[in-house]
């Protein structure tokens, strides 16, 4: 469990540093996500069938986002999805709830695969591990709403309005999108592990990066009039990014 801390910690940093800079909003959901998995872990200590995979997998999944955060601010290559929901958070007029899902499509479908392909899917004895996997789909709907509000606090207030065409978080339909991209992100693993050949990995790889910038490619495009991000940051630097 001193992994989460250490997780934890580094994500704290992460959303200080960032302040109302608009990566913030993945950094805070993410940080929030990460507190639910360890609370929920601390009141029921047998909800995963393997604590200590979901802990490997945890860190090392944490660590492809610490990693894609440093190699963006050094100006090296990040991958497509990544780097437009970073380019979108620094220029675009983007409301939080669209930088939400940049981040959770880039750290997901594109990032998890890999990861799982990592950490492994099957035990030593051959059992597979996707009740864990699907099981974390719980801890992802109980924290969804408090995270929406949290952003709609510090970042955007405007994400906490539903039924709204351009709010991409409306409760139901953004959880379920997720919930049917980490059912995706378990198939694509699998289809890195059953490569055979070099050649046959890289067709996966690229399927999974293409899909990802897909993704990321249509839910950039500015969902309000031009300079909102004016509005946002307003709010922000007002006293948004201090509540908690």
């Amino acid at each position: 469990m001193r992994c989460f801390g250490d997780t934890i910690a580094r994500m704290r940093k992460l959303q200080r540093k960032f302040g109302c800079d608009h990566r913030g909003v993945f950094a805070t959901t993410y940080l929030l996500l990460t507190l639910q998995i360890r609370d929920t872990i601390r009141k029921h200590p047998h909800y995963f069938n393997d604590l200590r995979w979901l802990i490997y997998e945890d860190t090392v999944f944490a660590n492809y986002y610490f990693r894609v955060i440093n190699d963006y601010a050094r100006g090296k290559p990040v991958p497509q999805a990544w780097k437009i929901a970073f380019d979108t958070a620094k220029t675009g007029d983007a409301n939080a709830g669209q930088d939400m899902l940049l981040g959770i499509n880039a750290h997901v479908q594109r990032d998890m695969p890999f990861v799982l392909a990592t950490v492994g899917l099957r035990t030593r004895k051959g059992a597979t591990r996707k009740p864990d996997h699907d099981v974390v789909n719980q801890i992802l709907s109980d924290a969804y709403e408090p995270i929406v509000s949290t952003i709609g606090r510090r970042y955007d207030s405007l994400v906490t309005i539903t039924n709204a065409s351009w709010n991409p978080l409306d409760d139901f339909a953004g959880l379920e999108m997720v919930k049917g991209w980490r059912e995706g992100v378990w198939r694509n693993a699998e289809r890195l592990l059953d490569a055979k050949t070099p050649d046959e990995r890289r067709q996966v790889t690229d399927s999974i990066e293409a899909n990802a910038a897909t993704w990321a490619t249509m839910m950039a495009t500015p969902q309000l009039p031009p300079g909102y991000r004016a509005q946002r940051d307003a709010y922000c630097s007002a006293g948004g990014a201090k509540s908690r």
